[in-house]
């Protein structure tokens, strides 16, 4: 079965007080956007669309050659932005992950789950789902039976819904074509004006399709990032993460709290990398190597048995 991406990255981020799109904001030293699209290319995904509004040829110009992308012209609600895709994708067989570009910690063993679980299950929609405080403002999950039965948001919760705490994550994996089927029913009859993709959920049951709940364990891993306080949680997330992996796999990293390595870099067992150090772009590290302290490598090749000390260096060989 084919699989297709939308990843949602039209807003401005009015909070980031920036003139920069959201999603071209960096963690660990790349945009976000990137972190997305790399995740689902990982995982190896036929055909990727990214939905583009503000300052569109900002976001554009960080993607791919084979990322196709279309745009949004008003930002009409999350529906509406996935409707724009409809042209790319409304006429082909599969499935459709719904993605948001704000959310650069998704793992793709996370979507990989998501996609299982849309499988398994034989399900028209997976929602992912993660539990949370009764207070978080997020849309409740209705599931009855493992049948979710809609999406509602946190203002709108009953009061007999309000100790629900299956919350909504905004990933989604779609029939493809049950998808483009349900959004052209949707309407902006709500106090927002805009089209809610949620609002799919509730559609899909009235047809009578199964729809499911795939439920992660670390909401952090996708939930969205709108200032820079944000932002700065999420770089010390992510490299935590790879800081862990790369101890894991035979190199020494003697404060990883003061280390800061980037997702596209390459490490070989036995190098020391001492505090201090920042090791960003395609740069590869040989084997017992000594990194640091003190060191910035941006795009750097250095060959097994060197060592660099208090030396900031892009696009070198070593």
């Amino acid at each position: 079965m084919k699989i297709y991406a939308v990843v949602l990255a039209a807003g401005k981020g009015t909070r980031m007080k920036s003139d920069k799109p959201k999603v071209v904001h960096e963690v660990l030293y790349k945009p976000m956007i990137n972190h997305v699209v790399d995740a689902l290319k990982d995982l190896g995904v036929d055909e990727i669309v990214v939905v583009v509004g503000h300052e569109a040829e900002q976001v554009k110009g960080l993607l791919p050659e084979d990322v196709k992308t279309v745009y949004q012209r008003e930002q009409l609600g999350t529906g509406h932005a996935v409707l724009c895709a409809k042209d790319v994708l409304g006429d082909k067989e599969g499935m459709t992950l719904v993605l948001n570009g704000d959310a650069p910690l998704v793992q793709k063993s996370t979507l990989k789950g998501l996609i299982e679980t849309f499988k398994a299950k034989n399900s028209k929609a997976t929602v992912m789902t993660a539990h949370c405080d009764t207070s978080v403002a997020y849309g409740r999950i209705i599931n009855v039976d493992g049948q979710v039965k809609g999406i509602v948001e946190f203002k709108d919760l009953a009061e007999d819904q309000k100790d629900i705490t299956e919350m909504n994550t905004g990933e989604y994996c779609f029939d493809n074509q049950a998808l483009f089927n349900a959004l052209s029913q949707v309407k902006n009859n709500n106090a927002q004006n805009e089209y809610y993709l949620t609002d799919v959920i509730g559609i899909m049951n009235q047809e009578g399709l199964p729809i499911s709940s795939y439920e992660i364990d670390d909401f952090d891993e996708v939930g969205g990032i709108n200032d820079r306080v944000a932002l700065v949680a999420a770089t010390k997330t992510l490299a935590r993460r790879i800081n862990h992996e790369w101890l894991l796999n035979g190199v020494t990293i003697i404060d990883p709290d003061q280390t800061y390595i980037g997702t596209d870099v390459t490490i070989g067992t036995n190098t020391v990398i001492e505090p201090g150090t920042i090791i960003k772009g395609a740069s590869v590290i040989g084997e017992h190597c000594h990194i640091g302290p003190f060191v910035e490598l941006d795009h750097v090749q250095v060959s097994d048995h060197s060592e660099v000390k208090f030396q900031s260096l892009k696009d070198k060989t070593i």
